[in-house]
């Protein structure tokens, strides 16, 4: 089943919705468990770690953000639609800038209070830090920090970057080119597995020089990669063979992300550091940081497609609920980490379990995620601050 757009006549499909739904819910999620790690940003952390939020957070973070530009370049091909070059990045501006910018302005700075005041390293009250927070320095050692709007920055850069693939593929040749060349490639849709390649391509010369630090400086290995998956998300929606593809694979898809999950846990999980890591200590064995980097890559490209897999056979389908949430998802995302660090700065210190402090800040950041949705969707002023409008486009 799919939903038709009235005024461009284009598919929608409802299991990419989910996907997208999905994927931005567990989010916060994610974010909730890091407060249980033993290091993390936000550094609000429980005194006590867990080992079981750890692995959790270490095997979904894998592919977690892999699977969102993945969603994000299935949604721009709805946003593209008939839209012209200045048309396009005039919407972008809008639907990523200006959130951007009101978050690290607004919203980012709460949060490197409120994280700096619970370790101790702040003594201001609030209006002498912000006099702070743009000339000392850039976090965590000085104040100024985009914290998770970084994404909406990369982001915009993939949109800008990507246009000129984009408008080809739409144009007629660009259709017989794509068609053409999964023709040859599709390999009784087995072809969707060769993506893998590529992406190696980029991973095993950038990431030794590029190990990743969220700031466009240090992370070209992590840009290349995500701009990729990024343009391979417009292509899946472009081409709706290879989500037929996925759905028809999805059991193999699955079998084989579980087999190279557990090799990337039992080969380069490394207890003690509760890492991840290619090398044992300072010894670099050249073998085994090429396999690392395949079994690290096949993973993440064979969850996303597990995930696009179990939706589109699933998910398919209207539903009044995911109209609902496809609205709520932006804004949700630009509040969900300012509510979340408030939330653990007062729960983390209590006498509580591990388990109930996670169910505490979970429950209630859901709950107050909804009220403060509520009241931004009737004060419209506000709603391109955090990326609302009233019809069902994606981000």
């Amino acid at each position: 089943m799919r939903n038709e757009s009235s005024k461009t006549g284009v598919c929608r499909r409802y299991d990419l919705d989910w996907l997208r739904v999905i994927a931005f819910g567990v989010l916060i999620y994610f974010h909730a468990a890091v407060a249980f790690l033993p290091q993390g940003i936000p550094m609000t952390l429980n005194a006590e770690p867990s080992v079981g939020l750890t692995i959790a957070v270490a095997f979904s973070h894998q592919f977690r953000l892999a699977l969102l530009f993945f969603v994000s370049g299935c949604g721009v091909y709805f946003a593209t639609r008939s839209k012209g070059r200045n048309a396009f990045i005039k919407e972008r501006s809008r639907r990523l800038l200006v959130p951007l910018i009101f978050g690290v302005v607004v919203l980012v700075p709460i949060m490197v209070y409120l994280e700096k005041t619970y370790i101790g390293a702040l003594e201001l009250d609030y209006w002498h830090f912000y006099l702070e927070y743009f000339t000392e320095g850039v976090y965590p050692r000085g104040h100024l920090s985009w914290h998770h709007f970084w994404f909406l920055a990369y982001l915009y850069l993939f949109c800008l970057l990507a246009w000129p693939i984009f408008r080809r593929i739409r144009e007629a040749n660009g259709r017989q080119w794509i068609n053409e060349t999964l023709t040859r490639y599709r390999l009784n849709g087995f072809g969707i597995y060769l993506f893998i390649l590529p992406l190696l391509l980029v991973e095993i010369p950038l990431r030794p020089i590029f190990p990743g630090f969220r700031d466009l400086i240090h992370d070209w290995a992590s840009f290349s990669h995500w701009f990729m998956v990024f343009v391979a998300g417009f292509v899946f929606a472009f081409e709706r063979g290879l989500l037929s593809d996925a759905e028809k694979l999805r059991t193999i898809s699955l079998c084989a992300a579980v087999l190279v999950s557990s090799l990337l846990f039992w080969q380069f999980w490394q207890p003690s550091k509760m890492k991840l890591l290619p090398f044992a200590g300072e010894q670099v064995d050249a073998l085994a940081y090429l396999w690392f980097c395949v079994l690290r890559i096949s993973n993440a490209w064979l969850w996303i497609l597990v995930c696009v897999g179990y939706s589109a056979r699933y998910l398919n389908r209207p539903s009044v609920v995911l109209s609902a949430l496809n609205r709520a998802v932006y804004p949700t995302f630009c509040l969900h980490l300012p509510v979340l660090v408030a939330l653990e700065s007062v729960v983390l210190p209590m006498n509580l379990s591990i388990a109930m402090k996670f169910f505490l800040i979970t429950s209630i950041t859901m709950c107050i995620l909804y009220v403060l949705y509520q009241l931004l969707r009737r004060i419209s002023f506000l709603h391109v601050f955090v990326g609302m409008r009233g019809d069902n486009s994606k981000a």
